[in-house]
C-alpha cells in the first residue's frame, strides 16, 4: 500500500480513520473513510479481489475494527477503486449499503446495447478499427466489474439530492458528475466543522479524468457537465476535505480553481491542435499521451474537450464513414 499521502493531520483526527487501497496509477492508493460512532460509516469500500480484501482487513484492523463492525456503507460513484469491497462486508456483517440513484439507473442499460453505443463511439471517435474490439472488451469489462461488486440488489438507499440520515448522522449529497456520471460528495459537520468526503473530486495534486460514461452515449458531455459541476461544487465552503486519492487537505476552493484553470489549458490545446489541421479526438489524445498505452485514461475526456469547442463555436466538425474529424472554423 502506498502510505506517501498519509497525514499527520488525518492520524491525529480521532473522529475520521482513513484506509488505503493499492492501485496501479498514480498517486498509487484509493482511500475510503471511516466515522467512528455507535454505528460506524465507511465512506467508499475499496479496490476489488483479494488484495483488496487483505487491504480492507488490515486496515480496518489498524483502526480497531473488523468489517462486521462496520454498519453503514456508503459509496460516492460506480468506479471499482471505490466499490470494490463492498462484497467482503456484506459477507462480514450486514451494514446498510448507500449509493447514488444515478448508478442505479445506468444498471438499467443492458450489457447489449452498451456494448453496440460503445462501439459506435470508440470508431466516431477515431480509434483505428483493429483496436476496436479490445478496446470495447477492456470498457465493457469495467462496467461488470462494478455491477459484480456492487450489484442493485445490495444497495439499500438510493441517494438522490435529499439529505439522508445514516445512523444518527445526517448528510447531505451534492451530485458531482464529470469524472463519472454517479458521482457525489457527502457534506457532513464533525465537531462543529463543516467536512466534504469528497470522492474523486477536489483532490490534490491532480484532477480525476471526465470520464463520465467511458464510451456509453454522453461521453461527449463530459468536459460540459465537468465543468458545471465544479462551478456548482464552489457555492460550498468546506473547512476540511477527505478525497479518494492524495493527501486530506484544507484547500477545498483552490483545488476547484485549479481544475478549472486545467480543464482550460486541455481546451487551449485541443485547439491550438485543431487549428494546425484536420484531427480526430483519437489522434489528439495519442499526441497527448505520448503511448498508445496512456491513452485510455484521457480518451474520453478528449471527446469531451473537443465536443466543448465545437459547442462553442470555436471549431466545426464533419463526419465522414463514422469517424469525426475536427477542424477550424
Amino acid at each position: 500500500m502506498s502510505g506517501t499521502n498519509r497525514t499527520d493531520e488525518t492520524d491525529r483526527d480521532a473522529r475520521v480513520h482513513r484506509l488505503e487501497f493499492t492501485v496501479e496509477w498514480p498517486p498509487g492508493h484509493a482511500a475510503a473513510y471511516v466515522i467512528p460512532g455507535d454505528e460506524p460509516i465507511l465512506i467508499d469500500a475499496g479496490t476489488p479481489g483479494e488484495r483488496g480484501a487483505e487491504e480492507l482487513r488490515a486496515e480496518l484492523d489498524d483502526h480497531g475494527y473488523a468489517p462486521s463492525d462496520i454498519d453503514h456503507v456508503v459509496l460516492t460513484h460506480g468506479h471499482t477503486d471505490h466499490v470494490g469491497q463492498t462484497p467482503t462486508l456484506l459477507e462480514a456483517g450486514s451494514p446498510t449499503v448507500y449509493a447514488p440513484t444515478q448508478l442505479r439507473d445506468r444498471y438499467e442499460r443492458d450489457m447489449e446495447t452498451v456494448a453496440e453505443r460503445t462501439r459506435t463511439n470508440l470508431l466516431e471517435a477515431g480509434l483505428e478499427p483493429e483496436y476496436l474490439d479490445s478496446a470495447s472488451d477492456r470498457l465493457l469489462s469495467a462496467h461488470r466489474t462494478v455491477r459484480e461488486a456492487l450489484p442493485a440488489d445490495a444497495v439499500d438507499v438510493w441517494i438522490d439530492d435529499d439529505p439522508f440520515t445514516v445512523g444518527t448522522r445526517e448528510i447531505d449529497p451534492i451530485y458531482s458528475p464529470g469524472h463519472h456520471i454517479s458521482h457525489s460528495c457527502f457534506g457532513t459537520t464533525l465537531d462543529g466543522d463543516r467536512v466534504v468526503f469528497s470522492g474523486d473530486m477536489a483532490m490534490e495534486p491532480f484532477r480525476a479524468p471526465s470520464l463520465l460514461v467511458n464510451f456509453d452515449d454522453g461521453v461527449e458531455d463530459s468536459v460540459r457537465t465537468f465543468y458545471a459541476t465544479l462551478e456548482r461544487l464552489k457555492t460550498y465552503q468546506f473547512e476540511r476535505v477527505f478525497p479518494g486519492h492524495g493527501p486530506v487537505h484544507d484547500r477545498y476552493e483552490k483545488c476547484l480553481d485549479r481544475s478549472i484553470a486545467d480543464l482550460e489549458s486541455k481546451l487551449e490545446q485541443c485547439l491550438d491542435r485543431i487549428e494546425s489541421g484536420r484531427v480526430t479526438a483519437f489522434q489528439i489524445a495519442a499526441e497527448r499521451a505520448g503511448t498508445k498505452r496512456g491513452i485510455s485514461r484521457i480518451l474520453a475526456e478528449t471527446v469531451g474537450l473537443v465536443e466543448y469547442l465545437e459547442d462553442g463555436g470555436a471549431v466545426r466538425s464533419v463526419l465522414d464513414d463514422g469517424v469525426r474529424f475536427y477542424e477550424s472554423k
